[in-house]
């Protein structure tokens, strides 16, 4: 099935379709299908094994796919009924690995430099490219350092210069800040959101972190077991999961099966809160941040109308530095999870509150 990102009227630049890989009798991808704006990053999220790397390598042409095809401005580039694989040179696909991969013993400019051996410019051409990729990710003053003598961000932009040097049609992104200390993650996240905008170029940025996607995206694809679960821009696909997985790899959210009890909960006006379940094994989810967990002595004497509480006991209580994850059992086994400022007593009696217009009803 195609799943296509953007109802823009702009035509797609970067096309997957169908495109199917396998490892002896393993399926890896499965039907893979997207289209991308011109000047458009779009995340491949996921755990460990879903084929986002699989992916990101047909792409830039160094696996050939058993199934489908990819297009690049119209044009066909790889096409496994067909034979058709494009070589990776003649793709102009730039690719920033998680290893970064500079050479301790050649200066930044050289490193940036190294990318053009095979283009065949000319000194001064190569000179201006370098100068002019230097400069737009801001490391120009560094050119003759080593990269041993550089911060793990000032690296990351040599790499990133490196890849956008030769002019790429498209810059693909593996993992590239999975090797950084948290502190520093968080910056470059930052960093990487603001370049890939400001230099507008066709990204496809690979990662299992949900932050780094919604931050650094336009578009979310996330992937589960060889299939894209669902693709949307961040903001929608944080607030409308399509499944249940889904939902929680962007933020862990509460799941729990809708049943009979929920159709008969109503507000103060005596409206239905929810809608009457639908065919199929539906759930509920309801995101951390929006659930209140409180000892039942603290509860209010006049709780605030058409707030759903829940009787549970507290089991779980992990501090993060700023704040605690607090988890919650209800007598039904439904387990909740909520953030305290303070530790909440192990077995002791809780309330769960939260809002229903919350609530997401999600079919898987």
């Amino acid at each position: 099935m195609s799943v296509k990102i953007s109802e823009s009227p702009a035509m797609p630049y970067l096309q997957a379709e169908n495109v199917g890989k396998m490892y002896g009798d393993t399926r890896v991808l499965n039907g893979i299908s997207f289209s991308l704006e011109r000047g458009k990053c779009l995340a491949l999220l996921g755990p460990s094994g879903c084929g986002k790397s699989t992916l990101l390598n047909i792409l830039a042409g160094l696996l050939p796919a058993d199934e489908g095809k990819v297009l690049l401005d119209g044009k066909v580039i790889e096409d496994a009924a067909t034979g058709l694989s494009l070589p990776a040179q003649k793709r102009r696909f730039s690719v920033v690995f998680q290893d970064l991969s500079l050479w301790p013993h050649m200066t930044v400019a050289e490193n940036v430099a190294f990318g053009l051996e095979y283009l065949g410019l000319g000194n001064e051409e190569k000179h201006r490219r370098v100068d002019e990729a230097l400069k737009r990710v801001e490391i120009f003053p560094l050119r003759h350092r080593h990269p041993i003598t550089l911060s793990g961000g000032q690296q990351q932009r040599v790499a990133i210069a490196r890849a956008i040097v030769v002019e790429p049609s498209v810059l693909l992104m593996d993992e590239p800040l999975a090797a950084l200390d948290a502190n520093l993650r968080e910056t470059m996240r930052d960093e990487i959101a603001g370049l890939i905008r400001r230099l507008n170029i066709t990204t496809i940025y690979v990662t299992h972190d949900h932050t780094e996607a919604l931050t650094i995206a336009h578009q979310v694809a996330v992937m589960k077991e060889g299939s894209i679960e669902q693709i949307a821009e961040p903001r929608k696909i944080y607030d409308e999961p399509a499944t249940t997985f889904v939902a929680s790899f962007l933020g862990s959210a509460n799941a729990f099966l809708y049943s009979y009890e929920m159709e008969a909960l109503r507000n103060s006006s005596g409206e239905l809160l929810f809608p009457p379940r639908p065919a199929g094994n539906w759930h509920l989810l309801v995101r951390r941040e929006h659930v209140r967990i409180i000892p039942v002595s603290q509860a209010d004497e006049f709780p605030i109308e058409d707030l759903i509480q829940w009787k549970a006991t507290c089991v779980k209580n992990t501090f993060s530095g700023e704040r605690y994850e607090v988890q919650a059992v209800t007598p039904k086994g439904e387990v909740f999870r909520g953030f305290t400022r303070e530790p909440l007593p192990l077995d002791h009696p809780v309330l769960v509150e939260f809002d229903p217009r919350q609530v997401m009803l999600v079919e898987k």
